[in-house]
């Protein structure tokens, strides 16, 4: 059976208020219930979340910024992903 797959950023929000009133990981574990409904909804099927490293390359003007003492992007970064996939 092939099938095709779906790649996406999730990224949950919450406030300080929230942590204050203890509902921030409710509040999180429902955007990411919304999330994957909407998915579903569509044929998608959860394949998990996987967390993906990430180089980013300093471009032509970052030398230029560094000189300047101003910071760039360049750098390690660690991005988590939900993967999907439905039969083609």
């Amino acid at each position: 059976m092939e099938y095709q797959y779906k790649v996406v950023n999730f990224k949950a929000e919450a406030t300080t208020g929230d942590v204050r009133k203890g509902t921030h990981f409710e509040k999180v574990r429902n955007q990411l219930e919304l999330e994957l409904r909407a998915y579903a909804k569509d044929g998608w099927e959860l394949q998990g979340q996987y967390n993906f490293d990430m180089h980013i390359k300093a471009g032509c003007f970052d030398g230029i910024l560094k000189l300047f003492g101003q910071s760039t992007t360049e750098g390690d970064y660690r991005i988590q992903q939900l993967v999907f996939r439905k039969s083609k």
